[in-house]
């Protein structure tokens, strides 16, 4: 048997209502009712440091898709987005790139300068 740890929380009145609905309804204890929580909050903080968002998904393809989300996820999506870990550019403008990779432009005047400035002790 895996080894527990005793947890205290101070929960909001209707949360532990919310809690205590949720395990008689699914006849489990609400140490099981906060573990699937976790599980769950744990797997979507996962997915939103990565720009996902948390979504369900209707049964038929009709339905409406609902997105899922709480500050922390938010935050953490948000976070994610202002630091891409990679560029997706347009066909063209990716071989602009590329070409101008190949040909750099000679160095102007003023960077020119700043190098000389740059190797003096």
């Amino acid at each position: 048997m895996p080894q527990t740890e005793r947890l205290q929380a101070s929960l909001p009145a209707f949360s532990m209502r919310e809690l205590t609905r949720l395990s008689k309804e699914l006849g489990v204890d609400k140490s099981t009712v906060v573990q699937e929580a976790l599980s769950l909050f744990s797997k979507a903080a996962l997915e939103a440091r990565q720009g996902s968002r948390l979504v369900f998904l209707p049964s038929t393809p009709q339905g409406t898709v609902r997105e899922f989300s709480t500050p922390l996820l938010t935050h953490m999506e948000q976070t994610a987005q202002k630091d891409p870990s990679e560029i997706v550019l347009p066909d063209a403008d990716f071989d602009r790139v590329v070409t101008r990779l190949g040909k750099p432009s000679k160095p102007t005047a003023a960077l020119r300068a700043l190098a000389r400035k740059r190797r003096r002790p």
